[in-house]
């Protein structure tokens, strides 16, 4: 028995001291890149979450003007993402501050940050800050950070985020983007014209109620009456005829909807303006005048080469 007990403590030592040198491995094992940039996103986050909820959300200005210097003064690239996550909402002056924002990182030469600067140029429903993006971007060292933009005027299917690409690349002095803007100058788009209409078989059977014009009838009416016996009267009793209706609908369970759509030309006003302004030249809405003179040694002379649009993930 004792022997029995003594063999179990120490197999509860033994055990007790393999977990410690078991978790104390676990502990400075390395974390996966994967693990580390999720754990640097989150912590990011929090961070910048309890800005938002602290200062940004406050009523008062300057509490605001804290948040805003707090979220200014983070210089880590890696904060442009948790950033993005959480001041672009619907407030105006919390993606105001995120352009901001991104425009100190993008002066430091931030990819991340120009990526992004492009994406709200053309996509977002604020004239303010579409062109404070832009402005971001102009103040880029090197090449033009412009491929989103293009990817957005060669592939967005929304019109409204297609001109606000091609104003953005216009005022970037992005000539490689006529090509693709003589392209999208006229689109062809398919709508919805009419409304939408369930075609199916409906039976009616309709009921209601219906009076004649009533008629009179000359009725007797005797009655006892104290004292003087029985008294005799002459009255008219009216009579209206009345027919009853009542109604029931059956409708068919099978059927379809038929939309009516048609082909619709739609010409972009602010496309031409960008064409107009990146050559000089105006041709109106057609194609193939601009397409014409794409092919002209004028045109050659300031219009690069055709090359198709790459877009890196930053």
């Amino acid at each position: 028995m004792r022997q029995a007990l003594a063999l179990g403590l120490t197999m509860g030592v033994l055990l007790f001291a393999a977990g410690r040198v078991w978790a104390a491995e676990e502990a400075e094992a390395p974390k996966k890149p994967d693990q580390a940039a999720e754990a640097v996103f989150l912590e990011r986050l929090k961070e910048i979450r309890l800005i938002e909820i602290k200062h940004l959300r406050a009523p008062a200005p300057a509490e605001f003007e804290k948040g805003r210097e707090k979220i200014l003064a983070i210089k880590d690239e890696k904060a442009i993402g948790p950033m993005v996550n959480v001041l672009y909402a619907s407030n105006p002056k919390q993606r105001a501050l995120l352009v901001e924002a991104l425009n100190q990182f993008a002066a430091d030469n931030s990819k991340v940050a120009q990526a992004y600067l492009q994406d709200i140029a053309a996509g977002d429903g604020n004239a303010t800050n579409r062109k404070r993006a832009v402005e971001g971007l102009k103040r880029w060292t090197g090449d033009r950070p412009t491929n989103r933009l293009m990817a957005h005027l060669a592939l967005d299917e929304v019109s409204s985020i297609r001109d606000h690409a091609a104003t953005a690349l216009a005022t970037l002095q992005e000539r490689r983007a006529i090509w693709l803007l003589v392209e999208r100058l006229v689109t062809e788009e398919v709508r919805l014209t009419g409304a939408d209409v369930w075609d199916c078989q409906v039976a009616l059977d309709l009921r209601c109620q219906t009076c004649d014009i009533p008629t009179f009838r000359h009725s007797t009416v005797t009655a006892a009456v104290p004292a003087m016996g029985i008294a005799t009267a002459t009255i008219d009793l009216p009579e209206v005829r009345v027919v009853d209706f009542k109604t029931t609908i059956a409708m068919g369970d099978k059927g379809h909807v038929s939309p009516t759509y048609e082909r619709v030309r739609t010409e972009h006003p602010e496309i031409l303006a960008a064409l107009k302004s990146l050559t000089g030249r105006d041709f109106g809405f057609s194609q193939a005048a601009w397409q014409k003179w794409l092919e002209s040694e004028e045109a050659k002379k300031i219009v690069p080469p055709w090359e198709p649009v790459v877009v890196k993930p930053e």
